[in-house]
């Protein structure tokens, strides 16, 4: 009998890995960004700030790191075509996507028009869905591949601080998710979500330095602070590696276990 190790790659990287994320300027997607490349994955990161791109590419390439810059809005279809042209030049394939951009609009229920509703619909779900699709081609020449989106705990519980149409389009990133696992399974591709509580991102600045309100979300969540960017990026890469490969329509809560907390 031979015990000897198995000569295939290890579960735990992403080495010879190729992905897209979305929304990579800031935040959780550049988390992400950075997490892909430490862990061996090229990466095609894509966000409308010129400045921050363009800024993070050289940074990423000067470290050796194949890292490609996008700058679009992903809101545009043209700019979503643009997305699979690269990516086709590039690799002719898809391992992983990452649909995390997204947007609000900060007003009252009764305040937000049905234009509201539409832009956060279609930019959070809609951007998604369409990139998605357009991609499947690409994922399936991926051979083993993963799609990871961005939605909120907001999506499955109420959530101060945030909005209806917001946890609108979260839920439905979220439902999203499950149809496509089960749609894309016999095409050996996997699809998940995570759905982050507060998480310490310039989105949500203006709440998290209200010191009320920033003691309000610590004393609901059992771990007693917010995340960070990085958690979710660790997270997001679990669910990309193969180490997860029997994993598909999960929606993964990274919220301190805020939403297991009962009456206190």
């Amino acid at each position: 009998m031979n015990d000897q190790p198995s000569q295939t790659k290890h579960p735990w990287t992403l080495e010879g890995k190729t992905a897209i994320v979305t929304g990579a300027s800031k935040g959780i997607g550049k988390a992400t960004t950075e997490t892909f490349l430490q862990l061996g994955a090229e990466v095609l990161f894509l966000a409308r700030s010129e400045d921050l791109i363009r800024e993070a590419e050289q940074k990423y390439k000067s470290q050796g790191y194949k890292a490609y810059g996008m700058v679009l809005d992903i809101g545009d279809a043209t700019a979503r075509a643009a997305i699979v042209q690269k990516a086709k030049e590039l690799w002719g394939k898809v391992d992983i996507l990452v649909n995390n951009v997204g947007t609000n609009v900060r007003k009252p229920t009764l305040e937000a028009t049905f234009d509201d509703l539409q832009h956060v619909m279609d930019v959070n779900t809609g951007t998604a869905f369409d990139l998605s699709v357009r991609l499947h081609p690409l994922l399936v020449k991926g051979g083993e591949s993963s799609v990871v989106n961005v939605a909120s705990i907001a999506g499955k519980t109420g959530v101060m601080w945030t909005t209806a149409i917001y946890a609108m389009s979260k839920a439905a990133m979220d439902r999203m998710t499950k149809y496509l696992a089960v749609d894309w399974g016999g095409d050996n591709i996997r699809v998940n979500s995570v759905d982050p509580w507060f998480i310490a991102t310039s989105r949500v600045d203006r709440v998290l330095k209200d010191e009320d309100k920033l003691r309000q979300i610590q004393e609901a969540t059992p771990l007693g602070r917010v995340g960070e960017p990085e958690e979710v990026a660790q997270t997001i890469a679990f669910l990309a590696m193969p180490a997860s490969s029997y994993l598909t329509g999960l929606n993964v809560r990274i919220d301190g276990g805020f939403s297991q907390v009962g009456i206190q």
